[in-house]
């Protein structure tokens, strides 16, 4: 009786390098499309020098062979970022991804193993989201933090010499805003002891180093004429400068109770009285 041989296993994946490219695009949880993700498919449409392969999203049609093109993606393997181009090559917008799926990809399908990268705030410029001035409160924000990013947990300690002992960044986001005479700006939100939110604005110089810091919003209960109430910090950011407004919540308005307003200088919030 002849011996059974088992199937070899095949070395291909099990899953096509196009579809680990579609996934690693769809992983992205900034990634935004009008067009139906689970028809999308992704190809490398043109490799560049450097590692940067330039990515092109499509959909078949009608008819033989045909395709229509839904959105362009840039893939930088050197330094780690993957930027979706495809309404203003000139403002990409950073995609925050899986990195597991990224380091899959790369290796598997480009035969490129990503190189280890020390994790600061220098290697985190680019992938940072921006957000754009004029920044100002909303309750939306403060519950769902859109257009921020969760750091890596090696660089927490760095942050946490950036805000106050009283906040917490065991769950933090951040994000940028515009530089400022130089200066870059971070946002770092963070929360207080029993989860209220606490947001730092952070100037540093070009060697990434603290010069300022600005507690742009808090908020806790406070006992006002006569009731327990609600109060937090209204930031409203831009060019021109920063103001916090003291509030407090009231079922049919909030009511502002103090401001105070400040000046970016040489790395420096400055009150302006």
């Amino acid at each position: 009786m002849s011996a059974v041989i088992p199937p070899q296993k095949s070395r291909r994946p099990s899953v096509s390098c196009e579809e680990k490219l579609r996934q690693l695009v769809l992983s992205c949880t900034n990634f935004k499309t009008p067009f139906d993700r689970k028809s999308m498919h992704a190809e490398v449409e043109e490799e560049r020098e450097n590692g940067v392969y330039v990515i092109r999203l499509f959909a078949y049609s009608d008819g033989e062979n045909s395709t229509s093109t839904q959105g362009w993606i840039v893939l930088d393997t050197e330094k780690h970022l993957l930027k979706d181009i495809t309404y203003d090559p000139d403002a990409p917008v950073i995609l925050n991804y899986d990195k597991e799926k990224y380091k899959d990809y790369v290796a598997v399908c480009l035969e490129r193993a990503p190189t280890a990268k020390p994790e600061g705030l220098e290697t985190l410029d680019e992938r940072l989201p921006l957000i754009h001035f004029p920044f100002e409160y909303s309750y939306d924000f403060i519950i769902d933090l859109p257009g921020t990013v969760a750091p890596s947990k090696a660089l927490v300690p760095l942050l946490k010499t950036f805000v106050d002992a009283e906040t917490d960044l065991s769950n933090c986001h951040i994000a940028r805003l515009p530089s400022l005479d130089g200066y870059e700006l971070l946002l770092i939100c963070g929360t207080d002891r029993i989860g209220e939110g606490r947001f730092f604005l952070c100037s540093l110089d070009k060697t990434h180093k603290l010069t300022d810091r600005l507690l742009i919003y808090t908020a806790k209960n406070v006992y006002w004429k006569g009731q327990t109430a609600n109060c937090y910090l209204h930031y409203s950011i831009g060019h021109q400068g920063i103001s916090l407004k003291k509030m407090i919540a009231m079922p049919n308005k909030n009511i502002p109770v103090d401001s105070k307003n400040y000046a970016f200088s040489k790395g420096k919030f400055r009150l302006v009285k």
